[in-house]
């Protein structure tokens, strides 16, 4: 599996939902999952292109010749990822002041020393410094607009959630692919939906983006790229993702995780009404497992005319922990 990584610098505010079914516009995420993202990519491939497009793609990422990891933050040329989720060692000396500190931290450098000193917190319970990795992407927001609808006269006020990134802040993802073509066939995708934009209130201006793939030779991105498709004793998610049901026992043995639910609605270009999606719980990203596992693409429509699929192929990284 060849992997590269992409970024969006986001030109508008950004309004994503959690994506756990509920309905509140005053809700926002920073970051987007990688089932959200898949949904995205198929609409925008299907509006824009063909619907066999999406076929394209929903096919290569049900047989793994496509992957998808979760958007993480990055600042300037730095790409953050996700805390792993691990326990303290019996040994370990807990260290009551720093306490807060790392409780704080939700986002390590992708780099070696980042991780050498998380390794080194759960070995002995202190993380000196902890406070130099906090680190401020966007700012969470409330705006209120109003909206015409079913031919009354008068606007209807509501209220909308969303994040604004600092400067030289944003977003970057993880593409997994075997040809160069369907890496291609996914830039052409993100490209197309910059203009159109991604979450939310699209219509309303929000989620607009610049994309562009991050030079391979960035500190980050060299560490990051050596960390996947590799063995190790654990994996952390990258991924919030759901194992098949004959992966689940074996995954969840040694290992620790998050649970995260997906449910909501899917919007599709060429469907009249919008289609309940069942609810699933995932393992989110920053779960660290002992074993790999496939994942799938789930179809997930409740009801509807046509079929609804919900992402869940995962990308590992390797941790020393």
């Amino acid at each position: 599996m060849n992997y590269c990584i992409y970024k969006l610098n986001f030109l508008a505010p950004l309004h994503s939902g959690h994506g756990d079914g509920s309905v509140a516009l005053t809700n926002a995420a920073m970051t987007l999952h990688a089932d959200t993202l898949f949904s995205a990519i198929c609409n925008e491939a299907a509006r824009t292109f063909s619907s066999d497009t999406a076929q394209k793609i929903i096919y290569l990422c049900s047989s793994g010749n496509l992957l998808f990891s979760d958007t993480f933050p990055y600042s300037e040329d730095v790409l953050y990822i996700p805390k792993p989720i691990y326990p303290l060692e019996d040994s370990a000396v807990f260290d009551v002041k720093n306490r807060k500190a790392v409780k704080s931290v939700s986002w390590l450098p992708a780099k070696e020393e980042s991780m050498l000193a998380y390794s080194e917190y759960i070995k002995s319970g202190s993380m000196p410094g902890a406070d130099n990795f906090n680190k401020e992407f966007a700012h969470r927001k409330i705006y209120t607009k109003a909206s015409v609808r079913n031919g009354t006269e008068n606007a209807m006020p509501y209220r909308l959630g969303v994040y604004e990134f600092n400067d030289n802040c944003g977003l970057y993802g993880i593409i997994g692919y075997k040809d160069n073509s369907d890496k291609e066939l996914i830039c052409k995708v993100f490209s197309a939906m910059s203009y159109s934009g991604i979450g939310g209130a699209v219509s309303g201006g929000c989620g607009r983006f610049a994309f562009e793939l991050e030079d391979e030779n960035n500190a980050c991105a060299k560490y990051l790229l050596s960390k996947l498709g590799t063995s190790s004793q654990n994996y952390m998610l990258l991924t919030t993702s759901l194992p098949k049901e004959n992966e689940l026992e074996s995954t969840l043995d040694g290992g620790y995780y998050s649970i995260v639910r997906r449910g909501g609605f899917s919007f599709s270009p060429n469907a009249a009404a919008m289609v309940k999606k069942k609810t699933q719980y995932f393992l989110g990203a920053s779960s660290v497992v002992r074993r790999k596992f496939e994942g799938d693409v789930y179809e997930v429509g409740e009801n509807g005319t046509h079929t609804v699929y919900r992402y869940s192929k995962p990308i590992f990284m390797e941790v020393k922990l």
